[in-house]
């Protein structure tokens, strides 16, 4: 999308950012501006960036913060796409990543080295659904002077806001909760103005900008965004409760029950336990595919944060990228199944599951 100048005055006036406007819609947008706005409003940060994805986010801003030479710590229970991203490709760039448990804090110390820039998390886990301490990872950013790198994507505003707790950067996949419908792509960034910029040039440098399009409709969705997240939450306590005492299931990971392993860090940090849950039925593989085969509302695909309930098989879906040990090590195993509770009436959804597990 081009614009028009009144004359060759105007032109060179916006070109040479003397006077406000647009020039190429790679570049901004009004719209895709005005989301940037909104995200870094509900964030409580400086200024946000816009960008193609999820990915593109989180791409650019590695890429705009480290150089050839530099180390990043990452937790090891992040989404498999961005695993790939800085064991398989940032590596080929000189720039190399140690994989730890960042609720340990003897490895976490233990990884830091004088190359270290950034520490990076996900507030709440994809997929095993363990819960960062982000005030601790702020502490030892500090003391180490290194960038605390968030992505929210599961657990966005009001749920918790990262950079009050001290995170230096955070990141959403506005493809899920923030757009909420199921029919957006698009990623976002808030940090200071500084370090925005920084990352905002990548976006336009690597071509990897948001559609107008696409950020009207994450803007769209984060109308309804608060309401939504209190059904999110409201029916995942009740599925995770239901999982958690039906026989055929081993065990359930979702931050609202008490024996979660971060029960009381979620209690503390988070204003709601998230649409997020994780569990696993007996009979490994072949019964996570029976029950996958057998629900009727929920719907088998790979994405979450919609209003319609998802299930999904990581092991074949977001962490497919990922070795059997690799899963394993995180918690993700075979036979695990997760869960994106939406926003449906949750007795029709506790029925489901019920009539699904009994074909298990």
């Amino acid at each position: 999308m081009n614009y028009e100048y009144a004359d060759a005055d105007e032109g060179l006036s916006v070109f040479k950012k003397e006077k406000p406007g647009y020039i190429y819609t790679r570049e901004s947008n009004p719209t895709t501006d005005l989301l940037s706005q909104v995200v870094a409003l509900i964030e409580e940060g400086e200024a946000a960036a816009v960008a193609a994805s999820g990915m593109a986010a989180i791409s650019s801003t590695f890429l705009a913060l480290v150089k050839p030479g530099d180390h990043i710590i990452s937790s090891a229970a992040i989404y498999g796409g961005t695993r790939a991203l800085l064991r398989d490709h940032l590596s080929t760039l000189g720039i190399q990543t140690s994989f730890v448990d960042v609720n340990d804090q003897a490895q976490v110390e233990a990884a830091i080295t004088p190359k270290s820039k950034i520490l990076y998390t996900e507030v709440v886990a994809n997929s095993n659904l363990s819960v960062a301490d982000i005030a601790f990872l702020d502490k030892v950013a500090q003391q180490r002077g290194l960038l605390l790198v968030v992505d929210n994507t599961f657990t966005p505003p009001p749920i918790i806001q990262p950079l009050k707790l001290g995170a230096h950067v955070v990141i959403h996949s506005a493809t899920k909760y923030l757009g909420g419908h199921g029919d957006l792509i698009g990623g976002v960034v808030v940090s200071t103005k500084e370090i925005v910029k920084q990352i905002s040039q990548t976006i336009k440098l690597y071509g990897g900008s948001m559609s107008p399009f696409n950020a009207w409709l994450a803007l769209r969705g984060i109308k309804t965004l608060g309401v939504r997240l209190e059904r999110h939450c409201s029916n995942a306590l009740r599925i995770a409760n239901f999982l958690s005492q039906h026989e055929k299931v081993i065990q359930v990971s979702y931050p609202g029950l008490p024996n979660h392993p971060q029960h009381p860090l979620a209690k503390r940090q988070l204003k709601g336990f998230g649409g997020m849950l994780a569990f696993e039925v007996k009979g490994g593989l072949n019964a996570g595919k029976a029950l996958i085969n057998s629900v009727q509302i929920c719907n088998f695909t790979a994405s979450l944060g919609e209003i319609d309930t998802i299930i999904t098989h990581p092991a074949s879906t977001s962490h497919v990228a990922l070795s059997p040990q690799e899963r394993e090590a995180i918690g993700v195993s075979d036979g695990l199944i997760r869960l994106s509770v939406g926003i449906e009436e949750i007795d029709d959804l506790l029925a489901d599951l019920k009539q699904a597990l009994e074909r298990v």
